[in-house]
């Protein structure tokens, strides 16, 4: 996923950055320069050199529990439903930033989780899917970000399969800005058919992380099972304004067990 959580994790990563003693101008430059270091999904600022581009992306590289990963072993662990309360959207705006096309929220999305409530803040997109279910990939997947009031992830993956057009996506397709740096004000109109008040029980669930530099660990990650469809002209939409594929290769499972 992108930098797009930087703002849920700047109260975590911030202090910690601020802690760390003064260092020479030199070294302070050289620092500022991996902080801000320019990352991609091809070439030498790829996925696969994401780790040594920065010290604080050392999880891309290190991590044992990162995304995505490929959905093919489970375990029936009789997971509870998971309460969506998605009502009355606000939508700040939607945002081409280069990496992603992203939907920031203002209020109005909820879900809860291990008892504790975690809030929409944004959903993105990423083509083709990130997540592999048996080994299959799907055109489209989307990112539901949420956050809880201690600054905890929990993320909801929508995997697309092709079909009919989806209805909710062309609100998306309709104001969605294709040129990198741009951004559209969105309104309430725009995300009502996202809004849903429903228990759902058809997910699977796994420790993981962000799927976009720093790769940082500790995040809920909840991926649907039922795949909603999207037409040819809708994923077409999508890869102009995203101008290449942003997906980050498959992660080694490890230990990790995946629950259903």
């Amino acid at each position: 996923m992108k930098s797009v959580y930087l703002k849920s994790l700047s109260a975590v990563l911030l202090p910690a950055l601020f802690s760390l003693p003064l260092l020479s101008h030199a070294d302070d430059s050289k620092k500022g320069q991996e902080e801000k270091a320019h990352w991609s999904y091809a070439g030498e600022t790829g996925p696969s050199h994401w780790g040594d581009l920065a010290a604080a992306n050392i999880a891309c590289k290190q991590g044992k529990n990162q995304s995505p990963v490929d959905i093919k072993r489970t375990f029936d662990a009789r997971l509870p439903s998971i309460k969506f309360e998605y009502k009355m959207l606000i939508g700040e705006n939607i945002v081409n930033n280069g990496h992603t096309v992203q939907v920031n929220i203002r209020k109005g999305g909820l879900i809860k989780v291990d008892g504790k409530d975690f809030f929409l803040k944004q959903f993105h997109f990423h083509s083709s899917s990130e997540h592999e279910v048996n080994g299959q990939n799907f055109p489209l997947e989307a990112h539901f970000v949420h956050a809880s009031e201690e600054g905890e992830l929990a993320v909801v993956a929508l995997l697309y399969k092709p079909g009919p057009a989806d209805a909710a996506l062309n609100e998306i397709v309709k104001n969605m800005p294709f040129n990198a740096g741009d951004e559209v004000r969105l309104g309430s109109r725009e995300l009502e058919l996202f809004e849903r008040s429903k228990k759902v029980k058809n997910y699977v669930r796994y420790n993981g992380s962000l799927t976009t530099p720093p790769c940082t660990e500790g995040v809920r990650w909840i991926v649907l099972q039922k795949n909603p469809t999207m037409s040819r002209n809708q994923l077409r939409a999508f890869h102009k304004a995203l101008n290449q594929a942003n997906n980050r290769p498959i992660q080694p499972a490890n230990a990790r067990t995946i629950l259903r």
